[in-house]
């Protein structure tokens, strides 16, 4: 059975880790449209997300662009374990999405290889 891992980027502006998820042995599904994202979570069972935490204050119902992804991988791989990549500008609104969704780690930007590769590391 394989590793599953979804790596979903929204803006970018750092290092692509895909090449270490495959060093790793995950079969990654990389995304950079949301809505592609939840549809990937609906129709696959992940192992880790790894996602990239955005919030714009035009969002009115949502704190932030991965409230839909969290609320599909609750239902559909509720044993996933949930990283999320953020700008420390985003903190106060990070904090309200963690009281909203389960989150195993974050990490604010910049972030390397070996952060991701021991957070992973740490239950899969």
């Amino acid at each position: 059975m394989h590793k599953r891992l979804l790596f979903f980027v929204d803006e970018g502006g750092f290092d692509d880790f895909t090449p270490l998820f495959l060093r790793m042995g995950f079969e990654v599904n990389f995304e950079d449209s949301q809505r592609k994202a939840v549809k990937l979570a609906k129709k696959n069972q992940y192992d880790v997300l790894v996602a990239e935490f955005s919030y714009n204050p035009e969002f009115r119902d949502r704190v932030s662009n991965i409230e839909s992804l969290l609320a599909t991988l609750e239902s559909h791989s509720p044993k996933v374990k949930i990283i999320v990549l953020y700008d420390e500008i985003n903190q106060t609104q990070l904090e309200q999405l963690k009281q909203r969704y389960r989150i195993d780690t974050v990490f604010s930007f910049p972030i390397d290889e070996q952060t991701i590769k021991t957070a992973i590391n740490a239950r899969v």
